[in-house]
């Protein structure tokens, strides 16, 4: 029986930001292939290591820090993910609406709910912008707060642990692979988003199960 429902932020919780982080950077003529090769790791990648992408996203480094460590892009790269830039993407943030409707509903239920997401202390203003209302959330766990970063197993046992809940009793909602590879290995049933609809669906006959 399902009793929680876990949410990742971005491209979940919020609409996509993919399209914006490459428009941005075909707008500033940024060399696309080297920010590509610098970030991809950092943010999408299966393991969780010490390069200092995966540090910052764990609170022990400065995004000044980490940008300073990437070399040729630092540029480029401080002009889309820096929050002081005009081009900074979460300046575009907005909550898909839909998925937030459903964790509002599902508030209102039994069935808890939780946010397990990557973060960064500098983007968070941005992100409590699009998702002003913690407080529907049962829990709320942040990589940078927690010092712990998806896809490593520490980080869902962590939500396990405070909803006093067991693996198969609850659903993982991520828009990147890795993350929901991450949360099946745990035990956690879990959804890969590619279509929010979709994806709220698959959750409501879950927990009808």
């Amino acid at each position: 029986m399902v009793k929680a429902v876990l949410f990742d932020v971005a491209g979940v919780l919020t609409e996509s930001y993919g399209h914006i982080i490459l428009e941005t950077a075909v707008a500033i003529d940024a060399n696309i292939d080297l920010l590509a090769e610098a970030l991809i790791p950092v943010f999408l990648g299966e393991e969780d290591t010490d390069e200092m992408g995966h540090k910052l996203e764990r609170g022990e480094v400065t995004l000044d820090e980490f940008l300073a460590s990437i070399g040729p892009v630092e540029q480029d790269a401080r002009v889309l993910l820096h929050p002081d830039s005009e081009y900074f993407f979460g300046h575009a943030f907005s909550p898909n609406r839909e998925m937030m409707a459903f964790a509002n509903e599902l508030a209102t239920t039994d069935c808890m709910t939780a946010i397990v997401s990557n973060s960064v202390k500098e983007w968070m203003p941005a992100w409590e912008t699009a998702i002003p209302d913690r407080s529907i959330f049962d829990t709320v766990i942040l990589s940078s707060e927690v010092g712990l970063r998806k896809p490593n197993p520490a980080m869902y046992t962590l939500a396990l642990e405070r909803l006093e809940i067991s693996p198969d009793e609850a659903v993982f909602l991520d828009d990147f692979e890795p993350m929901v590879k991450g949360a099946e290995q745990v035990g956690i049933h879990a959804i890969h988003v590619t279509d929010h609809t979709e994806a709220i669906k698959q959750v409501q006959e879950l927990l009808k199960s």
